[in-house]
Parts: C-alpha cells; structure tokens; sequence
C-alpha cells in the first residue's frame, strides 16, 4: 500500500490515499516528514514545515483542546476542529511501537474523514513505526561511533593520534565541554547541538560521555560557535560551556579536556548558566572557585571574617563600607554610593584598621578582601 523508501516517501503516499497533505511528527510536534507538492493548505502547515515543529501558538490551542491527552490514550482517528483558529480541520491518529506513543500522523482533509480515509490512516500506524524504529537503530550505532571517536580524541596520547588522522581537519583544536544543571545535558539540548556544528562545523565531532556532551573543533571557531549556539538555542540557559585552549598535536587534546572541564565545573558551582568562558575569561572565577575550600576550612583566618564579627557586635557597616570602597576605589563617591558623608566612610575605614586589624591601604589585604568578597558573592573589581 505505501511505498518503499523513507519517511518521507511513506508520507508522500499517504497523503495520494487519503487525497490530503499529511505530516507526521513525533511526541513533541517536531515535524518527522511530510508529503510534498502543492499542499500548503494552511499558514498553520507553511509554518510548521519551515520551522519543522507545530508553532507555539497553534501548540498550545492544541493542548488546551485536549489533542494531545486524547492521543497519549486512544488509538481512534481524532478529528481536530479549531473554529477559531485559521487551521484547516485534520484527521489525526497515533502511531505506537510496542504500546508507546512515537508519532502522529496529521492529514488537512478540511472535514471529518470517511471510513476508507480512517482505515488508511489507521493502517498507516505500523509502517510507520517500523521505519522509526529502524531509524532508531541507525541513529544508536551512529550514537555510539561518534561517542567511540570523541572518547579516543578526549583522551589524549596515541589514541588521539590514530583518531585524528581520519576525523580531523588541520588543527589546532579545541575541546568544548557542555555541562547541564541538572546532572546530565538534556538529550535535546545535545542533539541541536550536534545538527548546529553539523550544519555550521561539519568537520566538528560531538557526542556525550557520562554527564558531559564534548566536542572537539578547529580552535579559532569554537567560542563563536558556541556563542551562537547559545544564543540561538532557547534552552541554553540549563547549560554551561567551557572552551579548552587550543592545542597543536591530538595527543594533547586530554589537556584542552581538563581545562574546558575545569571551566565548566566553575560555571556551574558559581551559577554562571548560558555562559561561555575560556579560561582566560573565567580566570576570576575559576581562581576563586580554587580558593574556596581554603576559606571554607580556615574563616578564621580571613579578614573579612573579622569585619562580619565586628559588624555583627556593633553594626558598625564595616562590611559594607570596605567592599564598596574596594569596589570604587575613591572617598567621595563610595560615600555618595553609601549616602553616608565622607567623614563616616573615613571613620568606618579607620575602625576596620585599628579595631578589626584590616588595613586596606596594604595591597595583601586588598587582595585577601576581594577574594573572600568575590566568593562569597559581593562585587569587587
């Protein structure tokens, strides 16, 4: 009944059947396929066959109608009719693989379907599950080719080298690590940002390993080309990226590993999400973030430890006096930030000197401040 091939060729048969434009997309209205030929019945089908996904808007008139929970339960034709909406009405049915729901198939009849158009839809369900399940299959084994490949450039040494030499440009290289906020990176996170460097850098490789997606790419391109990928990805915000430093010879990229994961593990302690740093711009960061178990074992010895007590006896606002300060650097406009006059910023200054032993005139102190300052959140130059 349908014909052999893909996906595509499936929907563009389909649709001969039924005599309607058919697309067929999965759970999350992504457009999987779709027939061709003169059938842009619809702004709402243009729309989604550019896009490649059921436009927001519609998606949520969809849901509000009860589309979807009626499809997740029944394996009857549903016809959707929205008024008023500008869609024409659709015929729609689910498609399972092993009782789950993998797709939906939505023909534009512009009514409701006759037995022989339900019949066929219906009948249409497990053909198209098969090609999705032998589509999962492929999409698996390249899954875990590309994972061997990015392990073996990851790691550094000889491997690297036998990698190299059949799936990399000439270099230098970098290694870029994504890391999620939630343990690991969303699979569709990872998987727009494999067709993103496939599209933009084909010659990039990248692929999971635990709870890290890595990829490695020609050095000079890589901060840019994960700044438009977070830019251009609506969920970048669940993510972090640290950009490792360029390396010559694939026996070294374990090296540009270790600092795009030390750059990522920063960000993410320090809740920099939807950031992307090198080391160089996260070198506060990543030196403060180094720091942190010291001052966490030892707050004694810090001197601002000595203000908070001193403030929490007296409330004397030495705190917040010495981190604007630092922050300033200048008398007369640190007490107009404080709205406090000069004479009170110098008085608290003094205090903190000759009552609490920090002198901020001395550069070690300075620099002690604006580290236990800067990790535990207060701005500072």
């Amino acid at each position: 009944m349908f014909a052999d091939g893909d996906l595509f060729e499936v929907a563009n048969s389909l649709a001969r059947l039924v005599g309607a434009p058919v697309t067929i997309e999965d759970p999350d209205t992504i457009v999987v396929a779709y027939s061709g030929g003169d059938q842009d019945v619809d702004e709402v089908r243009i729309e989604t066959i550019l896009g490649r996904q059921v436009p927001v808007h519609y998606r949520d008139m969809l849901t509000e109608a009860g589309v979807f929970e009626r499809l997740a339960a029944s394996d009857d034709v549903i016809v959707v009719d929205l008024p008023e909406s500008s869609m024409v009405p659709r015929a729609v049915v689910a498609v399972r693989d092993d009782g789950r729901l993998v797709a939906s198939v939505w023909a534009a009849l512009g009514g409701p379907p006759s037995e022989q158009q339900r019949a066929v839809l219906r009948s249409a369900g497990p053909v198209i599950a098969e090609h999705l399940r032998r589509e999962r299959h492929r999409a698996d084994a390249a899954r875990r080719e590309r994972g061997d490949v990015v392990a073996g450039l990851v790691a550094g040494g000889e491997s690297a080298e036998a990698v190299a030499a059949e799936r990399l440009p000439a270099g230098p290289w970098s290694v870029i690590a994504v890391r999620g906020d939630e343990g690991e990176v969303p699979q569709p996170i990872w998987s727009a940002l494999a067709l993103h460097l496939g599209a933009i850098a084909p010659s990039a490789v990248c692929a999971p390993l635990g709870p890290t997606v890595y990829a490695v790419v020609v050095a000079d391109s890589a901060v840019g080309l994960m700044a438009d990928f977070m830019e251009r990805f609506r969920h970048s915000d669940r993510v972090v990226v640290g950009v490792g430093p360029p390396v010559d010879q694939p026996r070294d990229l374990d090296q540009s590993r270790a600092v795009a994961d030390l750059v990522a593990d920063t960000l993410l302690r320090r809740r920099r999400k939807g950031a992307v740093e090198t080391l160089a711009t996260a070198w506060v960061d990543v030196l403060v973030d180094r720091l942190e178990p010291l001052l966490a074992a030892h707050p004694g010895a810090s001197p601002l430890t000595r203000l908070i007590e001193h403030d929490l006896r007296h409330r004397a606002g030495l705190v917040d006096a010495v981190a604007a300060y630092l922050e300033l650097g200048d008398v007369a406009r640190t007490a107009k930030a404080l709205h406090v006059h000069p004479n009170t910023l110098r008085n608290r200054l003094r205090r903190a000197r000759d009552q609490c032993a920090v002198d901020i005139a001395d550069p070690d102190t300075r620099l002690a401040l604006m580290i236990a300052l800067r990790a535990r959140g207060r701005p500072t130059p």
